[in-house]
């Protein structure tokens, strides 16, 4: 798959509806009156020419109705006839009429029966964007492979250390976390590869290249492919591609949305997302969101709000679970704020609870990709 930028969401085929094709002709009660008609009754009609148009003659009436390709004139076409609740009648188009088009050979009709079903087939079937399209949003597979330790002992025995080490690169190190070193990271994943590749950039190693290169090695290396580990391997493939695809999607609205996580060799991974509504002529500016968020075995789960407006303008709001976390956020607010006036910002405000995020999803087991569920409106 590639994401090429904003011309391939405009390339992606999406799923034809099916629509009832009535082929139908509405009749006054008086013209129904005229031509005896019964409720479920199946008249013939002739199709004729007049004024350039094929219609349909029964009797002295004649109709216009939506013609099948196939219907030429002097066919005789079978129309059942039916009472609707208001008065009025409806002449119901049949396939049992006697149409020049139809008389082929049984082997040719065969053939574009055939034909006709394999069209069907693909056009029903889900293609890989229109898959990632209700791709459920988030990265529940792609954070716990992130987990220290856990992606590395999917490596299969006798690996190459040149896989190990470009895996291990990846990772980022929160103990000497440098705003430079975060900044290169955050800026590789404001382009996908594929883009990068399109316009003849140099390639760096990425969450796709790196799960597409584990995915294969185990094949390679002889892994079972089957279970729980494939599975998960490609479900982490689906969330980082679907959130790519949304990124470019939204970036086409003029609106940034842009999500991804942080790995880390010694700490848990953090997902971060950068939303930022598009301006609107005569409308105030809307403020750049960075939201972060980790389930960390130091300090449990937290949530982080920025909202940068103006140029300089900070306001911080905190979500901790754990009481003793949120009680040091707060004590260290006057330290938060040295460091930002240091950089040239002003906090203007910092909120921190001891609850979850309310607009936080509910957590939930991850369901099973494929699985059927029940919705309303």
């Amino acid at each position: 798959m590639a994401l090429l930028g904003p011309e391939g969401v405009n390339q992606v085929a999406r799923v034809v509806p099916v629509t009832l094709d009535q082929r139908q002709v509405f009749v006054e009660a008086p013209v129904a009156k005229q031509l005896g008609l019964h409720d479920g009754q199946v008249v013939q009609a002739v199709v004729t020419l007049h004024q350039d148009q094929l219609k349909l003659a029964i009797r002295e009436q004649v109709f216009n109705l939506p013609l099948s390709p196939y219907i030429k004139e002097g066919d005789l076409a079978q129309l059942r006839a039916q009472l609707l609740p208001n008065g009025k009648w409806v002449l119901q188009l049949l396939h049992t009429g006697t149409y020049a088009g139809l008389q082929t050979s049984q082997a040719a009709q065969a053939a574009l029966a055939a034909q006709t079903a394999q069209t069907a087939a693909q056009a029903l079937m889900p293609s890989r964007f229109n898959a990632l399209l209700v791709q459920p949003e988030g990265f529940a597979n792609w954070v716990n492979l992130l987990r220290p330790g856990v992606l590395d002992a999917l490596l299969p025995a006798g690996v190459a250390s040149e896989i190990k080490e470009r895996v291990k690169a990846q990772r980022l190190t929160m103990a000497n976390l440098q705003p430079q070193g975060l900044r290169r990271f955050v800026l590789k994943h404001a382009a996908s590869t594929e883009a990068n590749l399109a316009q003849a950039q140099e390639i760096e190693d990425d969450a796709k290249v790196l799960l597409r290169l584990l995915m294969s090695e185990r094949q390679r290396m002889g892994a079972i492919e089957e279970g729980e580990t494939q599975d998960l391997l490609r479900h982490a493939l689906d969330e980082v591609e679907a959130a790519q695809l949304q990124t470019v999607k939204d970036w086409r609205q003029g609106d940034l949305n842009l999500s991804f996580v942080i790995p880390f060799t010694d700490a848990d991974p953090l997902e971060m997302h950068f939303e930022k509504k598009g301006d609107k002529p005569g409308h105030p500016k809307n403020p750049l969101v960075v939201n972060m968020h980790t389930n960390s075995r130091v300090l449990g789960e937290v949530w982080l709000k920025t909202s940068i407006s103006a140029p300089t303008n900070v306001n911080l709001t905190m979500w901790a679970l754990r009481a003793d976390i949120a009680n040091q956020a707060r004590e260290n607010a006057s330290e938060l704020t040295y460091e930002l006036e240091s950089a040239g910002l002003v906090l203007g405000s910092f909120q921190v609870y001891n609850a979850p995020r309310p607009d936080a999803k509910q957590k939930r087991e991850v369901p099973k990709h494929g699985v059927l569920i029940d919705t309303e409106v």
